[in-house]
């Protein structure tokens, strides 16, 4: 028997080189960018946004000047990421490996940590309920200057500063394409008032149409934009105008179109942006129409409370998809030999992602169809069950194997999930709906809602961020990097996603994937992250239904 190579330690490259140096410069700016999201949401809560909307002078000016110059910076950063992609450029720094010299400094970030922590200080100081005897100009240029220098101890953490500016002055021109490209966005978004009103106004007009032959006895207020029955109306506001769906279909038809752009026939293609925002402005009216057809036909609830908040996303996902599928089969956008050719194998991404689509599908759909509250929850868990059925055989090739320490990092994770709930989430017990619902009834649903939490909802979600994601961050054969051979970016990267998918519990979210993140590193295996994420979910069911807590639930 003939020994193999010895296997990857966790900080080891095939080169020789640790995984951290392996991290290049795209993907260490994309790190910072994550880290000042989350800590911009952070800083935000020392602020009081009442007096800040309220302030005069100075303070108003600075507050405009963050609100504009924060669009600006991602407006920026998205024009760069798309016209370095589109050009193929790369910066200079990131064609070469990093020497072994670029490694994340511990002290820099400890500096970042400090400046950071006097930040959210001088955060609550900005707009103060009384009077402050320091000028208001005085504390404004600390907080610049204190915020200026914790951007670059960021930025010195991940990389010599002379680096960065060497990657920086590779990209060129292509640095005034896209702040020109970000100060038209900027303008853009305060000049389009009229626009809005006009779109605001076609669509008042569309959804007429679309309502009279089906509504004889329609009432129209074309001075409000106001239409309904006697029994449910609607007012057109200037943001049901459909032009916030449009722009998110405009930005992903040109991100599309970009990535195959070497498959697609140019100019022919572009044909693909004006039909996919006729697509979704004519969405839009019928959204709104179906939505009052809902309200009169004795369902006010479900239409405000349900199909209100659903039907745009649907909406946007259904258009996506379509153009996706379209574009990507149609012989006459595509060049010749450049259509894909027909899976010949199975696609390894499909059994870890689709559970979790399943899900997402699901609750678009038992929201929409739901008012106040969620009754149709059970589609969740049928939907997560009849992915988890077709994909049955190559879930089960997988290593669902785990020991005590998985329920134990599910347990911590359970601590830190319910601590963090008693402050970022208000206060709550069994909803009223439930609670007044018949024994049969209510029993029923908590019976799904418990099944879904402890066993679909962690099998699916670890299966798509950490079985999937995390590796995929990494390598893009996924499917053949063991586990324990992730880096830390990868398992920080799918951390943050996981967080971010928890809405406004991201920061415990963020922790608890991490967690289980190294839980799966740790011991080589999906199933231990499985079991925490098992273990967590049923505790918070146990404090749910036992103490009548459902705050975290």
């Amino acid at each position: 028997m003939v020994p193999g190579p010895p296997p990857l330690d966790h900080a080891t490259a095939p080169n020789g080189r640790t995984l951290q140096d392996r991290l290049g410069w795209p993907a260490r700016a994309a790190i910072l960018a994550g880290v000042f999201f989350v800590e911009k949401n952070i800083l935000t809560r020392f602020v009081d946004l009442q007096r800040a909307e309220a302030a005069q002078g100075i303070g108003n000016l600075l507050r405009i000047a963050q609100h504009l110059g924060l669009r600006f910076v991602v407006a920026l950063v998205a024009a760069l990421a798309v016209f370095a992609y589109a050009r193929g450029k790369r910066p200079a720094a990131a064609t070469s490996p990093p020497p072994h010299t670029v490694h994340v400094r511990p002290l820099w970030i400890a500096a970042h940590l400090a400046l950071l922590a006097c930040l959210a200080w001088l955060s609550y100081w900005l707009f103060p309920a009384a009077p402050l005897p320091i000028p208001f100009a005085a504390i404004a240029g600390v907080w610049l200057v204190c915020g200026a220098a914790a951007i670059l101890c960021a930025f010195a953490a991940m990389a010599p500063l002379p680096r960065w500016l060497q990657a920086a002055r590779s990209l060129g021109s292509i640095w005034l394409y896209a702040a020109a490209a970000a100060l038209a966005a900027v303008m853009t978004i305060h000049l389009s008032e009229e626009y809005w009103r006009t779109a605001a106004a076609v669509t008042f007009q569309l959804v007429g149409l679309i309502l009279r032959p089906i509504l004889p006895g329609l009432i129209v207020d074309p001075a409000h934009l106001v239409l309904g029955t006697q029994r449910f109306g609607v007012q057109i506001l200037a943001y049901c105008s459909g032009l916030e769906g449009m722009s998110l279909i405009l930005a992903f038809t040109i991100a599309w179109l970009g990535y195959f752009r070497r498959d697609f026939r140019f100019p022919r293609a572009l044909v693909v942006i004006p039909l996919a925002l006729a697509l979704m402005f004519a969405l839009n009216a019928v959204r709104i129409a179906v939505l009052l057809l809902i309200g009169n036909a004795g369902y006010p609830d479900v239409a405000i409370y349900g199909f209100h908040s659903q039907a745009g996303w649907i909406a946007f996902n259904t258009v996506a998809i379509g153009i996706a599928v379209w574009t990507r089969r149609s012989r006459w956008l595509n060049r010749r030999g450049a259509l894909p050719a027909r899976a010949t194998t199975d696609n390894p991404a499909a059994a870890f992602l689709m559970p979790f689509l399943a899900i997402l599908a699901a609750g678009m759909l038992s929201h929409a169809l739901s008012g106040r509250f969620e009754w149709l929850y059970p589609l969740r868990l049928l939907a997560a069950l009849a992915a988890l059925l077709v994909y049955r055989r190559p879930l089960a090739a997988l290593d669902w194997q785990w020991s005590w320490r998985g329920p134990l990092v599910g347990i911590g994770a359970f601590v830190v999930w319910f601590a963090a709930a008693h402050y970022l989430a208000p206060p709550a017990g069994m909803p009223p709906a439930l609670a007044a619902a018949s024994p049969a009834l209510r029993w029923g649903w908590l019976g799904c809602r418990v099944a879904a939490s402890v066993v679909t909802v962690p099998l699916a979600e670890e299966l798509a961020f950490r079985g999937f994601l995390m590796r995929r961050l990494q390598s893009r054969d996924f499917d053949a990097l063991g586990y324990a051979r992730v880096g830390w970016a990868a398992i920080a990267g799918a951390a943050v996603l996981f967080g971010v998918e928890h809405g406004a519990m991201w920061l415990p979210g963020i922790l608890v994937g991490f967690a289980y993140g190294w839980i799966v590193k740790r011991q080589g295996r999906l199933g231990e992250a499985v079991a925490a994420h098992m273990a967590t979910n049923l505790l918070l069911a146990a404090v749910a239904l036992g103490l009548g807590n459902w705050s975290a639930f």
